[in-house]
């Protein structure tokens, strides 16, 4: 038996625990070519090569396979399975037989279960490797086609992108609407009150005043009153609940906010806790654990903090995709107390950084399958001289779950204005409680608060932009090509950016639909279900682009279509003249919108009055890989 795998450290774990030989791909051995299109616009078949660095590798996979039963173990996702499905087009003729082998945990448990599950190539199903073209095939034909243009267009060079060109649209967005906002006055009104010694405050039912002359007005009204008449008491117990296992966007978003990880790392760190076998899959859409992990666990936490930090019954959580439940949630392999995480990692060659990321996954994981924490929550509702006023309070009665896990830290922004909680003390209805005076605050509203890298992920699922497996590969992306980055730990929007999404915005609207983007998600998941072809989502994907085809090397000649209606947009914005010249030449026109945006250099003549430049035959959009 041979396992051919992704990484050689899953490799090297598998072969010590199943003693059986291994061979690992180092992630994709073949791609779309670097120099050129690579993908054939009549049928949109891809043309791949092999990875200059691996052009041996073929040989040597046929070598190793030779009259072999080959279990091809690539990662459970649709990368994985194409690695896999290339791996196959290699070795079927030579070897005995080829199995597909999903391992969803590097340990001797779980690599028997996958053995066990193994079927053979042929049988598994193809949609995934066809979901894998359409978007490999998409994204080249978006980022080769529209990419020269954009560049050639704005005087620079810039990346446009299927999924990251929304995501860098999502910040610059969010960035204006702060720099827009304006930020407006209001006014909290509250009394402090004495109750034998314990201070509390108790705030206006009116929540905000917009205007202060009315709170003015209540406090002159109250002022001379010496007590408040407790007009309602209300007490009752509140549960929260844990939250389930992470998912792959959870994970990213919470190791960003308590960790400060950007995704990208979080992942990278993950792949090795799960290549050692200490967590199960990371690339996952699933809550789910399963049931002899949580036995596993329940049995755990009653020996070391007692059946009363157990439910009655396992915790469910329902994944919101349903083709998520034939998977888990992330979690440890394996239950141990958290005493031992440091040596667990040290004993795997791994670092710190891995035993933090590697704790989170943890208590998260164990926290789910806890009981809930019990609040004693009171509300107590006073009169002042026909003015109402309600002071709230929560005190934790058992902490459950939240011995192990607290999400508070993972709050991303705020909740507006609301009632703080505060330690009450007993009061009775009808009791006049003493005033000891009243405050009238003034505040301002606050912008909506710029992204994380945590909440930007949170929002491109909710969007559903892209796939969890993507999300880290974009926020890397559009930091390392210039258009974000992270200050203080938000993510703000760099001039290119802007530029970019700007130029999307007027000349490919399309690219940054947000709506559009899902849609297309939501087509390849359809290809993955065989009710779709992965050459419809490319050709749909090409006709958004009028059928463009690359620009020859060497080709000159006139403007783009694009070129055209951004210059004659910046002359009618600016009031300026479009030279007939620079309406057949791509060269000219550049310059001239590059002199139109930058006033130090000379400006472009204004028209004489009732004059307009003319309107050439409309052309096909083109472009060049720069």
């Amino acid at each position: 038996m041979l396992i051919i795998v992704e990484s050689p450290t899953k490799a090297r774990k598998i072969q010590s625990i199943l003693k059986s030989k291994t061979m690992s791909t180092v992630g994709h051995f073949k791609d779309l070519p670097e120099s050129s299109l690579g993908v054939d616009l009549s049928s949109y078949q891809p043309n791949f090569v092999y990875h200059d660095r691996k052009k041996d590798l073929p040989r040597e996979l046929r070598k190793a396979a030779q009259g072999e039963t080959v279990m091809l173990a690539g990662d459970p996702d649709r990368e994985g399975y194409a690695i896999s499905n290339h791996v196959f087009e290699e070795v079927h003729e030579v070897a005995k037989a080829c199995l597909r082998l999903e391992i969803f945990e590097v340990t001797e448990k779980g690599l028997k279960e996958a053995l066990a599950r193994a079927v053979p190539f042929e049988k598994t199903n193809a949609g995934l490797y066809h979901a894998f073209l359409g978007r490999r095939v998409g994204d080249r034909l978006v980022g080769y086609l529209l990419s020269p243009q954009a560049s050639r267009d704005l005087r620079g060079k810039f990346s446009v992108g299927r999924v990251q060109s929304p995501a860098v649209r999502l910040v610059v967005d969010r960035e204006r609407e702060i720099r827009a906002f304006v930020p407006a006055p209001y006014w909290v009104l509250s009394i402090l009150l004495d109750k034998e010694g314990t201070r509390f405050s108790a705030r206006h039912l009116r929540g905000k005043f917009e205007v202060q002359e009315e709170a003015q007005a209540i406090v002159e009204a109250i002022k001379g009153e010496r007590f408040a008449l407790a007009e309602k008491v209300q007490r009752r117990e509140t549960r929260q609940s844990p939250k389930p296992p992470f998912t792959t966007v959870d994970l990213q978003a919470a190791a960003a906010a308590r960790l400060k990880l950007p995704p990208e790392q979080t992942m990278r760190l993950a792949q090795a806790l799960f290549e050692q076998g200490l967590i199960t899959y990371h690339r996952t859409d699933s809550v789910r654990m399963a049931d002899e992990f949580i036995a596993e666990l329940r049995s755990f936490l009653t020996g070391t903090l007692g059946a009363r930090y157990l439910p009655e019954k396992p915790n469910r959580f329902a994944s919101k995709n349903s083709q998520a439940e034939a998977h888990e949630g992330i979690r440890p392999t394996h239950m141990h107390s958290l005493s031992e995480i440091a040596t667990l990692i040290s004993r795997e060659g791994l670092t710190p950084e891995h035993a933090r990321l590697y704790d989170l996954i943890f208590r998260r994981a164990v926290a789910s399958q806890m009981a809930q924490a019990v609040y004693d929550a009171t509300t107590l509702v006073f009169d002042v001289a026909g003015e109402k006023f309600k002071a709230n309070g929560r005190v934790l009665k058992f902490d459950g779950f939240l011995k192990v896990y607290s999400d508070s830290e993972e709050e991303k922004e705020p909740r507006g204005e609301e009632d703080p909680l505060q330690a009450l003390p007993e009061v009775a209805v009808g009791e006049l409680v003493p005033k000891l005076g009243e405050t009238l605050d003034e505040k301002k509203t606050k912008p909506p608060g710029r992204f994380t890298f945590g909440s930007l992920v949170k929002e491109l699922e909710r969007l559903e932009i892209g796939r969890p497996s993507t999300y880290a590969s974009i926020t890397k992306n559009i930091t390392d090509r210039g258009y974000v980055r992270e200050e203080k730990g938000k993510v703000v929007p760099l001039p290119p950016g802007e530029t970019l999404v700007d130029y999307l915005r007027e000349q490919h609207p399309w690219v940054i639909d947000y709506d559009l983007t899902r849609r297309m998600e939501g087509f390849l998941d359809l290809v993955v279900e065989n009710k779709e072809t992965w050459q419809r989502f490319c050709k749909g994907v090409h006709a958004k682009m009028g059928y463009a085809k690359p620009v020859e090397r060497g080709e000159g000649g006139g403007p783009s279509e694009g070129q055209l209606r951004y210059a004659r947009a910046l002359a009618e914005k600016l009031k300026l003249e479009l030279p007939e010249s620079a309406l057949k030449s791509g060269r000219e026109i550049s310059a001239w919108i590059d002199a139109a945006k930058n006033p130090a250099k000379p400006e472009p003549k204004k028209p004489a009055a009732g004059k307009t430049a003319a309107r050439p035959a409309r052309k096909t959009a083109r472009g060049k890989k720069s």
